[in-house]
């Protein structure tokens, strides 16, 4: 009987957390508790001081080298994931949030698709799933905004997976430079961007409901709109997107209406400017801010971010 190579792949399961208390313990223990489990499992933690209990669990799981923790001290969700991938020793590379449930056979589920030399990564099902179209004849590189994550149905050569849940062969992401770390900030769409440079790069992604997982999304912490809004200069709010669909929708009508139209709603006329008109001013500057900042990123590549430079 030939062996699987699939059982020869090792699989390592990281969670990037930032502001996280007694969610990022129970996801911990879930993982912890995966059968098969992970060959390694990797907490990349950008929180400044933990509460008491969850510092004395990770401590008491680092020291029993059940888990690595790897404190880092500037919050940006691609530079974690980016420390995970240096870290890790394993072939195949899991990412999950830290306010998740996950069924007990999650590494597996993940790790089966790699059987097939030509499966670069693995988009996981999402549940609760987003509303969003069914891709018809959208292009693949529109897969982020109408491919529904939450679907049963299997799919291969996918452009686009959640964050919260997808795993990537290591070697392949370290040929195409890892995650950009100048989605800065809430980090919005620095998922979708390595799953077009996968694209791009002739690799192959698999969309499998089996690996599965319920994504909690636990108010406080994380990195989402309403939350990261605070603590950010207004032009880091709307710059993820915009720096985004320059990379990757330019010339294409999608980027047009971006620009002019979907970003403008989204981040100028949000909730709290609108509100607050006095504020509309400052935000429409600041908009226009992160645009020429995005086509001059594009033009002369560099990063935006240093660790003295906190988002």
């Amino acid at each position: 009987m030939e062996r699987d190579p699939g059982k020869s792949l090792t699989a390592a399961v990281a969670i990037p957390t930032y502001g996280r208390e007694r969610v990022l313990v129970d996801t911990c223990r879930q993982v912890l508790a995966l059968d098969p489990p992970a060959d390694e499992v990797l907490v990349v933690d950008q929180t400044p001081q933990h509460e008491p209990e969850t510092d004395a669990y990770l401590k008491e799981q680092s020291a029993a080298n059940k888990l690595r923790w790897i404190r880092q001290s500037w919050p940006n969700l691609p530079a974690a994931r980016n420390r995970a991938l240096a870290e890790t020793r394993c072939d195949v590379l899991i990412f999950v949030d830290d306010d998740v449930r996950l069924p007990t056979d999650f590494v597996e589920k993940h790790r089966r698709n790699y059987v097939d030399s030509a499966v670069c990564g693995v988009a996981g099902r999402v549940v609760p799933g987003a509303e969003v179209r069914q891709r018809t004849a959208w292009p693949p590189i529109m897969d982020h905004r109408f491919f529904p994550l939450g679907s049963t149905e299997r799919q291969e050569n996918v452009v686009t997976f959640r964050g919260c849940n997808h795993s990537l062969r290591t070697s392949f992401l370290r040929k195409i430079g890892g995650f950009d770390e100048n989605y800065l900030g809430w980090a919005f769409r620095e998922d979708s961007d390595v799953a077009i440079r996968c694209w791009k790069s002739g690799g192959v992604i698999v969309f499998d409901p089996e690996a599965s997982l319920e994504h909690l999304a636990i108010p406080g912490g994380g990195c989402r709109l309403k939350r990261a809004c605070q603590p950010l200069s207004e032009w880091k709010v709307s710059f993820p997107a915009t720096y985004f669909a320059a990379r990757h929708l330019f010339p294409t009508p999608w980027f047009w209406f971006d620009l002019l139209l979907g970003n403008v709603r989204r981040y100028v006329l949000r909730r709290d400017n609108v509100f607050h008109p006095y504020r509309l001013p400052w935000a429409l500057a600041s908009y226009c801010y992160s645009v020429a900042l995005a086509l001059s990123v594009i033009l002369y590549p560099r990063s935006l971010e240093s660790p003295d430079q906190a988002g």
